[in-house]
């Protein structure tokens, strides 16, 4: 099971060439808003057992269901699987809707 709040996978460009650091920003800032958007998810639902399908957060965002399972790997490969515990839903509060 994956530690919440979940943190995306990022890619670390350390190269001089602007076009690629450009690009790997880019592609960092879109996997670190696939991250929220499922931390929102799994904080406002109250349920112990969540499952979500990359090609519905996909829709959601409006991205490839590929950049979502490159984002959040941890799961398998049509979605993951979440187990949240009262510690965890302190960790998420922050990314609770009131």
């Amino acid at each position: 099971m994956p530690i919440l709040p979940l943190v995306p996978h990022v890619s670390r460009y350390r190269g001089g060439k602007r076009d690629l650091q450009l690009k790997n920003a880019q592609a960092n800032a879109v996997a670190q808003r696939i991250a929220d958007h499922l931390n929102k998810l799994i904080a406002d639902d109250p349920h112990e057992l969540q499952q979500y399908f990359f090609a519905n957060i996909a829709r959601d965002l409006g991205v490839s269901v590929d950049v979502v399972r490159a984002a959040i790997s941890d799961g398998g490969y049509n979605g993951i699987t979440i187990r949240v515990s009262a510690d965890d839903r302190i960790a998420l509060a922050r990314y609770k809707h009131e």
